[in-house]
Parts: C-alpha cells; structure tokens; sequence
C-alpha cells in the first residue's frame, strides 16, 4: 500500500502561520498534517449545508463564448475591457483578423473554469474545456473536488488548494488561479493556457437574462436539504425536478446544477452534479447561440454589467473573440462532448479519512490508496493521465453506447 502522506516543504512554524492566515479569511477549516499512516487526513469536516457548488457550466460558455470581459489586476477590481476595446476586437473578428489562441498550433486549447464558493475563496467546481480543431468539438471534464491531493505545500482536496494557494500571497490575486492550473497541467501532463472564475451570481443572472434554459431532465430527484441563500435553513418547498423536458430560470438552473443532497437516483453525488453541469451548459450554448448574441455587438456588449462583477480571466478581449469564434460554429448538441468520471469508471475510488472525511483517491475497491501529486504512482492514475490526455476520445461514447466515460483499457476507454 502506498503512503499518500509525501513529505511537506513547509516547517510547522510556517505551516501553522499559513493554517493561522486561512482561519483569518474563514475559508475552511485548516488541514492538519497527514498522518504517517497509510490513511490520508484531509480537512475537518464543515457543515454541509455551508458548502457552495458553483456552476462552473456557465463559466465554461462565458469564457469560450465570448462573454468573460473582466480581468481583475494586483488586488485592485479594475475593468482593464471598455466597450470601446471589446469593439475593436469584434472588428477584428468580422475582418477575419482573430488572433491565434495558445495551443492551437498543437489542435488543443485547454480551459479551466474555476466555480467560486459564495466567499470567493474556494473552488469548490473545477471544469476542464478542451477545444480540438482538426474535430472541432468541445469536450468538457469536471476535476473531482474531493479527489486528494499533495500540491508541494499540503495534503488537501483539489477544491481546498486554491485557498491555501490565496493565504500564501494574498496581494498577487491572480497567483491562486494560476496555482491550480499549474498543478493540473503537471498532474495530467498538459498544457493549460487559459483560466477563468465565475461566482454563482453570475450564473443566475445571464440565465436569466437570456429567458431561461430548458433542460431535458434525464433523472428526477427532490432535494430536501437545499440551503436558502442564508444558510438559515432548507427551501421550503424542497427543489424539485421530473423527468423530461424542463424549463428552468437563473435560481433553479443554479439548483439543477449545484444540488447534491439528494437520495434519489443517485443524484446525490458531485458525479451526479458534474453531469447535470454539463447538461445546463449545452442549453446555454444552444440558447445563445439561437439568440443570435455572439454575433451581435450591440447584445454581448448588453451582457457586460453582468460579466465584470463575476467573472475573472486571464483572456485578452482578442482571444475572447477568437474564443467565440470557435464557438459559433459549435452545434451544441453534436459538437459538445461530455466527459464525466465517477467511482464505477474503473480508476476513481471512494475512501475516507481517519477522521470519518470523504476523500476520492485513484483506485479501485481492494487497491483504493493512490492519491494525486507527489510521487506516488499506480495504474488507477496512469489510467487518469491517458483519459486527460486523450480527453475527446476517451469521453466520446461508442456509437452504439450512450455512456460519456470509463477508465483507459476497459470498457468505453477508447485510445
């Protein structure tokens, strides 16, 4: 078995310093030091009901479509985009003169979309986007937030990294996202070129602004445990969802996507919420691209209020415009591929702490102990590695199977 408790680079004066600096900002509960024993210790359990799940769908359309104009420079909210600017990028555009995105002279441009917990210290939804230009396909890939971590400072939970990333250099604000996505791109051997944030407001809002969604509910289920926006207690009635075809506004397409309190249909598990994300954000791309508003200035400009108090990116206003280039010619239906690993794909596994936490490791049942970063290996991680690194294949189904994803070597993996 192996230890998944890598020797720390940090002393105990410097790590309780940085435990002293997250409790200051009330993000979570600082991570202990991982035990010597094989188990991994991940953090102190926090209230469930505390926890926000951002739809990191909508951030994944926000940022390819076009729509992320914000970028927020050394800790001080300015809005480096005028409309002035983002004209002259549309110009641009329209002229056939779009800048080349990173990545595309290799035929993959890799995103990640980083869903914000309502204090903007936590992400607690991390999206792959990948955009293959030879297929011209979107295939999109939720990291698992519980999947256990060793990031050269800490043991932790992928969705914990970036607070502790923010402690450490709290006036660089843009060193926590770039943190993330340099610890992705090593663990899965790719290059990630561009990043995003999106806080829940902001889905709510262009939801809303665009008449609603409609979403074809493969699976029901009813949430009794769904936190008002308070936190003081439960939605009364309990959210809701029937099978079939279902029209959703801003609040319950956020519901939809953030729900995981559920007993029925297993709908309950940050698997089952990763795929409802993908489900909202094919209705999304299908409702603007109908709409018409990447090829209209005077509509995406329309949408701007909403994107600078929510959305933050490393994006230039030219690449956002190549970005939604791309995309208009996406038929959201054929062209979005959604990948979507869960405990029964044959190399994620589910595990606990010695403390009773939820972890997810790399695994499988009787060989259930390999987590990511660090040093330690396995064929469970190996597995992980390929399907990242062939993401359109891997989470393209067979066509005679409607399955989205399974582990490198069995079936659905396809190298």
């Amino acid at each position: 078995m192996v230890d998944p408790s890598p020797k720390r680079s940090v002393d105990g004066i410097a790590l309780r310093r940085l435990n002293d600096q997250v409790a200051a900002t009330q993000p979570y509960s600082a991570v202990p030091k991982a035990p010597a024993a094989k188990q991994p210790a991940p953090p102190p359990k926090r209230h469930r009901g505390k926890r926000v799940y951002v739809l990191s769908s909508l951030a994944t359309l926000l940022l390819i479509g076009g729509g992320a104009l914000a970028l927020y420079l050394h800790g001080q909210f300015q809005n480096k985009f005028s409309v002035a600017s983002i004209a002259v990028s549309a110009v641009k555009a329209a002229a056939d003169n779009t800048v080349p995105l990173q990545g595309q002279d290799q035929g993959r441009t890799n995103f990640l979309v980083f869903g914000m917990t309502k204090d903007g210290l936590r992400t607690d939804s991390i999206m792959l986007a990948s955009y293959y230009y030879q297929q011209k396909k979107l295939v999109t890939l939720n990291i698992p937030r519980d999947l256990y971590v060793y990031d050269g400072f800490e043991n932790a939970k992928f969705g914990e990294v970036y607070a502790y990333a923010k402690a450490r250099q709290r006036n660089n604000p843009q060193y926590p996202d770039q943190f993330v996505t340099s610890l992705i791109s090593k663990e899965y051997g790719i290059p990630v070129q561009y990043w995003t944030e999106l806080n829940m407001q902001g889905e709510v809002d262009l939801v809303n602004s665009i008449g609603g969604v409609s979403v074809n509910v493969p699976d029901g289920f009813t949430d009794y445990e769904y936190p008002t926006w308070n936190y003081t207690g439960y939605i009364r009635p309990a959210p809701s969802f029937a099978v079939g075809l279902q029209h959703l506004n801003g609040d319950q397409a956020l519901i939809y996507s953030r729900s995981r309190h559920s007993l029925d249909n297993s709908e309950g598990s940050d698997f089952a919420r990763s795929k409802r994300q993908g489900l909202v954000l094919q209705s999304i791309m299908t409702t603007v691209k109908s709409q018409g508003i990447l090829d209209n200035l005077t509509k995406l400009t329309g949408y701007l209020g909403i994107v600078q108090k929510n959305v933050t990116t490393n994006l230039s206003t030219d690449e956002m415009l190549s970005a939604a280039k791309l995309v208009k010619g996406l038929n959201p239906t054929t062209d979005h591929v959604i990948g979507n690993w869960s405990t029964t794909n044959g190399f994620l596994c589910s595990s606990t702490s010695s403390i009773g936490a939820y972890i997810a490791l790399y695994g499988v049942i009787g060989s259930c102990t390999t987590q990511a970063g660090g040093q330690e290996t396995s064929v469970y991680r190996q597995d992980a590695i390929s399907y990242v690194q062939n993401l359109l294949k891997a989470a393209s189904p067979p066509p005679t199977q409607p399955a989205a994803s399974s582990a490198a070597g069995r079936p659905g993996f396809h190298r």
